[in-house]
């Protein structure tokens, strides 16, 4: 894993994941206690989770096909850029005392729509950088850079909420952006579109708006003449819906059944960042050829067990144990589900294909938000997240008994 480090663009690229995810979740924090405040309310940060989440799933069944067409360095500088520039509109509000909700869901929402670019650029563009037999090891560190980032990025934000506040605190993801923009920008195009036949770059721009819709057509056409995409958008489609309940719940959780603040909110997700990088790190050292149904069966309920189990609990420090140990065992799904789409989808159709799966797969999250803000209005916070445990161990118990994923990477490859 550490020699494919040496390789210069590549560590760029792995630096860039790592502060947009420490970015990530510094926001994530500051904003969703700062709209509780606000609000008081568990719908509201649902909705503005619910906002920042679809808006990639509507965004995504273009970029496959942009990426795949257009200078990918070129668009990854400006999105994030841009995201940097969106975010920087929620605090200069707030200061000038007109900042609302139906803004912020705005903002989030506008800023959700360009990252998409990022998330299945980065997905798209991982396999220039490294050969087939090390592409594993490369999932595994791009994982485990994101994991660093939500190692300290949330207890940043928790602490740096707790004594300066959201609004100075989003300001730090600003600067994160546009470190980020900077990263892409030293790493050769030629990377960006190795392996990729750019003759299409001369069309006009009509021609390349009906192209667009027949490079989306393809990714379609190309997903459900494969079961194994089909499963595996269905399973991720699944998980998020029954994980994404935690999400808008946990601030309530943490205000009102542990009684503290965003301190130990960010504490939470950082103690789950830590597990999940050992989890990363274990997974990738080990390299046992499981059945897939078995691996991403097995990761799913032991997760489940964790919101399902602290639930009960009003002690932090136990919360804390089991989101320690829920992050190991939620960390292999980000390794083993990307390196089985990259392994079945060719280089040429990459962008197109992952971006219909990340649509599909991805309005589980939206929807997960949005139903667990509701459930925390009616059932409460501690009730909301019992039943996200407990259907995600359901859902576990059926994945790992299904026969459309029981095969090995040796028999892909």
């Amino acid at each position: 894993m550490f020699h494919l480090l040496t390789n210069r663009s590549f560590r760029y690229f792995v630096m860039a994941r790592l502060i947009l995810g420490l970015g990530k979740k510094i926001s994530w924090v500051a904003l969703g206690w700062f709209v509780y405040q606000m609000t008081n309310s568990a719908s509201a940060i649902g909705f503005v989770i619910a906002s920042a989440t679809i808006a990639p799933l509507i965004s995504s069944i273009l970029v496959g096909g942009i990426l795949d067409q257009y200078n990918r360095r070129t668009i990854m500088i400006a999105e994030n850029l841009l995201r940097g520039a969106f975010i920087s509109v929620i605090p200069i509000l707030y200061w000038f005392g007109i900042l609302s909700l139906p803004i912020i869901i705005t903002v989030v929402f506008i800023n959700g729509l360009l990252s998409s670019f990022t998330e299945i650029g980065s997905a798209t563009i991982l396999p220039s950088f490294v050969d087939e037999q090390n592409l594993q090891s490369a999932n595994a560190i791009m994982a485990t850079a994101g994991q660093l980032g939500y190692l300290v990025g949330p207890a940043i934000g928790g602490f740096s909420t707790a004594f300066f506040g959201a609004p100075l605190t989003l300001f730090i993801d600003v600067f994160i952006f546009f470190s980020a923009s900077f990263l892409y920008f030293l790493i050769p195009y030629d990377i960006f579109h190795q392996g990729v036949n750019q003759e299409h770059v001369v069309l006009a721009f009509k021609q390349r708006i009906g192209k667009f819709v027949e490079d989306t057509k393809v990714g379609f056409e190309f997903l459900f003449h494969h079961k194994v995409l089909i499963m595996i958008a269905g399973v991720t489609l699944a998980f998020n819906i029954t994980y994404a309940p935690l999400e808008p719940v946990l601030p309530v959780f943490v205000s009102d059944d542990l009684d503290s603040g965003p301190e130990t909110l960010g504490m939470i997700w950082t103690i789950f960042a830590v597990g999940a990088l050992i989890g990363s790190f274990i997974w990738a050292r080990l390299k046992i050829r499981f059945y897939y149904s078995y691996s991403l069966g097995t990761v799913i309920t032991l997760w489940g067990l964790a919101p399902l189990s602290f639930s009960l609990f009003t002690n932090e420090y136990i919360v804390y144990l089991i989101m320690f140990l829920g992050g190991i065992a939620y960390a292999p799904y980000n390794i083993v589900e990307p390196t089985l789409e990259q392994q079945l989808v060719p280089n040429n159709l990459r962008g197109r294909v992952i971006g219909v799966i990340g649509l599909i797969a991805g309005i589980g999250f939206p929807l997960g938000t949005f139903m667990g803000g509701l459930l925390g209005e009616y059932i409460g916070a501690a009730n909301t997240i019992f039943v996200s445990g407990l259907l995600t161990v359901l859902l576990g118990g059926i994945v790992f008994c299904h026969s459309a994923l029981r095969f090995t990477g040796a028999d892909v490859e």
